[in-house]
């Protein structure tokens, strides 16, 4: 399976930094900008409470008769009414910061997600067929989570650490001696070194741990989506091992990732118990010598417990930084995928759009997947507008690429596609897919109502005028019995994928959707394969009768659903190897002829 990760040459934080501007709004940053206010009001009272606490303990003493700020003679009680209420701020100011954060986080996730989400849809057939539903997914879930950590991180920790540790080493340097701010500055640098040295290790071991629960939930999503075959063939217990390798891989990512953690987490310790020893043993000499008041020993041991604070809350804010720059990553190299090409434009001209009357030519057209094996090699052929094509002949031999090619999920290798004589590629792709109806093989339906598949994408919010077309469409598909007898009518939910539905009944589902938009080309798969042939001619028959005046092209596997097609391609290796009506082509006695005998005709 494909990584994705960021493009070369680029920086994540940068890229990250660039999408976090292109999904945040103006309320939104003034949001953050009020909850960085109230970050800045916490740290700096939560630097200056230790402060009030040294004057009172000096004041309950008896070493001063109160203290006296900003000209005003305090006394104890004054002192400790300033010391409870600059906590109370200090907490107040942190529940505010936790509401503001909170409110503009999920309305930049929305927006991110959405952003990520149009893009995804934005790409190429080629994207999704090497990348799984369960990764893509899983990409997704940890790029929001990455981008919560940066965000958070960079705005409420790195910040207010920075603003405490500076407020701390003012008070230290205005009221003690240089030895004191000797050892704070020490402990600061050692809690920065290991930090540092930290932060790689667990931007390392976070990669791995992204990588690893992508796999695992890839393989999860893909056994979920194929749970019939799982139960029908009884694997439930290779599918669980299988599971369980890949959980195995992610439980041994984690373990480097806290490992990396505990070992930083035990320096920090060690720092952290070196320093606050040797300043206390310091300050207590100097009481007893009496140079100090008790109340400085408070305030000093104070501010080294609370150093470790904001030097953690840095260290541990970078290290999540690294964290959070793993999961987004592999989120910035899937929007650095390029996106389909949405359509050209005619030298001197303008793009083209489509109309009712569609002809469809194909000139000399290769195509192969892999860039090896040829799955169309030099098919030519012509469409006129109104007529009915099918494609035909044994398996593998390129009919439904075909198909593909005409909706541009993918690009031929070489020779041309022309719609009305116009290049396929320089039609837009809203217009050139707006235009075509597609009646798939395999069907898979939206987990909503009945009445949203048929209509999709008309959306949630069928109107009434809606909903008559809807019902002619899935008369027109003899969906109408199936929609009486369900508990809900046309509202009923089909279940995730259709699984409500047999086969035959979301085949039908399909061929309504189609018949409800009314195309200027209707593309059809093997569109009644899964239906009885009592209900297969009746259907192939209004089919006809809807497309009368639609060019279509049509692959299909039962011939006598396709006898009466304008032009018949038979289609093999790749190549056109018969041309013409059901009657000349039997009367060749080619392939053609040996197929519709094998099949009783």
């Amino acid at each position: 399976m494909a990584k994705p990760h960021a493009r070369p040459g680029r920086h994540p934080m940068r890229e990250s930094l660039a999408v976090f501007r292109a999904v945040a709004v103006r309320r939104d940053m003034l949001v953050l900008v009020a909850a960085l206010a109230c970050v800045v009001l916490a740290s700096l009272l939560a630097g200056l409470a230790p402060v009030a606490l040294k004057l009172l303990v000096d004041t309950l003493a008896g070493e001063e008769q109160g203290a006296v700020v900003g000209g005003i003679h305090l006394p104890a009680l004054g002192l400790l009414c300033i010391y409870v209420g600059t906590l109370g701020v200090v907490r107040l100011a942190g529940e505010g910061r936790t509401f503001l954060f909170g409110t503009a986080d999920q309305s930049i996730s929305r927006r991110l997600s959405r952003k990520v989400l149009d893009h995804i849809l934005a790409l190429p057939m080629s994207y999704h067929l090497r990348q799984t539903t369960g990764a893509t997914l899983q990409i997704l879930e940890n790029g929001l989570q990455g981008y919560r950590l940066l965000l958070q991180h960079s705005l409420f920790t790195l910040l207010p650490g920075l603003i405490e540790i500076t407020v701390i080493a003012i008070v230290l340097a205005g009221f003690f001696d240089a030895v004191f701010l000797g050892i704070f500055a020490t402990c600061a640098v050692a809690y920065g070194l290991v930090f540092t040295h930290g932060a790689r290790r667990v931007l390392a071991a976070s990669r791995s741990v992204s990588g690893a629960r992508i796999e695992a939930n890839a393989g999860l999503a893909d056994t979920l989506l194929n749970v019939e075959t799982v139960k029908a063939y009884t694997g439930e217990a290779t599918i669980t091992a299988r599971h369980d390798r890949r959980l195995a891989d992610v439980q041994h990512a984690w373990r480097g990732f806290y490992q990396a953690r505990v070992l930083n987490g035990m320096l920090v310790a060690l720092i952290f118990a070196a320093g606050l020893g040797l300043t206390l043993w310091l300050a207590l000499a100097r009481v007893k010598a009496g140079a100090m008041t008790v109340g400085d020993f408070v305030l000093v041991n104070a501010y080294m417990i609370q150093l470790v604070q904001p030097l953690e809350r840095l260290g541990f804010g970078i290290r999540d930084i690294g964290q959070g720059v793993a999961y987004v990553e592999r989120l910035i190299g899937l929007l650095g995928e390029a996106p389909e090409r949405r359509g050209l434009v005619h030298e001197g001209g303008t793009a083209q759009t489509l109309d009712e009357a569609v002809s469809v030519r194909f000139d000399a057209v290769s195509f192969s997947y892999d860039g090896t094996r040829k799955v169309l090699d030099g098919v030519s052929f012509e469409a006129a507008p109104g007529t009915m094509t099918a494609l035909v002949g044994p398996s593998g031999g390129g009919k439904s690429s075909v198909l593909r090619l005409l909706l541009r999920f993918h690009e031929p290798d070489r020779g041309e596609i022309l719609l009305n004589g116009a290049p396929l590629a320089s039609y837009p792709l809203e217009v050139l897919r707006g235009m075509i109806a597609v009646i798939p093989q395999d069907t898979i339906l939206f987990n909503d109502t009945l009445a949203f598949n048929i209509g999709f994408p008309a959306g949630p919010g069928i109107g009434a005028g809606a909903m008559e077309d809807i019902d002619w469409a899935a008369r027109m598909a003899e969906l109408d019995t199936l929609a009486a007898r369900l508990p809900d009518g046309y509202g009923t939910r089909v279940g995730e994928r259709g699984l409500h539905l047999s086969g035959g009944e979301k085949q039908r589902v399909a061929i309504a959707r189609a018949l409800l938009r009314r195309p200027g080309l209707l593309l059809a798969d093997e569109a009644t394969s899964a239906l009885d042939t009592q209900t297969e001619a009746g259907i192939a028959a209004r089919l006809a009768d809807a497309a009368r005046g639609v060019t279509s092209i049509v692959v299909a596997h039962r011939l006598s659903t396709i006898a009466g097609a304008d032009r018949i391609l038979v289609l093999e290796g790749g190549r056109i190897v018969e041309d013409g009506t059901h009657e000349g082509l039997m009367a060749a006695g080619g392939l053609y002829a040996q197929m519709w005998r094998g099949q009783g005709g």
